[in-house]
């Protein structure tokens, strides 16, 4: 076991990189089964599998683990500065944990000694803050114009109503010649 890693409740935005020192046969073992990689984490409630990802770096070729975290991950250059050299030259597997593999719990990471956190990071936030306010009359509540024009009923509206006048006409009609003839 290494040091304990505490990730608080409601943590978002954070991604943690670890290499595995193991066999190929062993983290593919692994990486068929989320709860093994809890157990590996030492984690005793399950994780999101959805949310964290188990592979050899070989399948980043090209790209890189640092472009991959990057480009895939949503992780800022400047995050990733000084331990970029680092992750290039990884080899073997790696696991990269999202925050929302914890689904909001906080939780204490032991991992196994064959587990070696590399690095947390943070991902790009969106900034959802607008910098300019509106200050268009339009913008401003309960602007639009008062209904004090009362519209005329359309000519189908008017139609439909003189056509259940002379049915009910003929209706009244119908039942005072039915009760003279009877």
């Amino acid at each position: 076991m290494t040091t304990p890693i505490d990730i608080p409740a409601h943590e978002r935005g954070v991604v943690r990189v670890f290499a595995l020192s193991m066999t190929d046969a062993e983290a593919r073992t692994l990486s068929e089964n989320p709860n093994a990689i809890a157990e590996a984490l030492g984690v005793d409630t399950p994780l999101d599998a959805n949310h964290l990802e188990l592979f050899p770096i070989t399948d980043l070729e090209g790209v890189g683990l640092a472009g991959y975290l990057n480009e895939g991950a949503g992780v800022p250059l400047e995050a990733l500065g000084r331990d970029r050299g680092k992750l290039d030259k990884l080899g073997g597997w790696v696991l990269v944990l999202f925050s929302l593999a914890f689904e909001d719990r906080a939780t204490t990471l032991r991992p196994a000694s064959n587990l070696t956190l590399i690095g947390t990071y943070g991902e790009t936030r969106t900034d959802y803050s607008a910098e300019d306010t509106l200050t268009s009359e339009a913008a401003k509540p309960y602007t639009a114009p008062p209904d004090t024009v009362k519209k005329r009923p359309s000519d189908a509206a008017m139609s439909g109503r003189v056509a259940m006048l002379v049915l009910l006409l003929l209706a009244l009609f119908t039942y005072v010649f039915i009760r003279m003839a009877g």
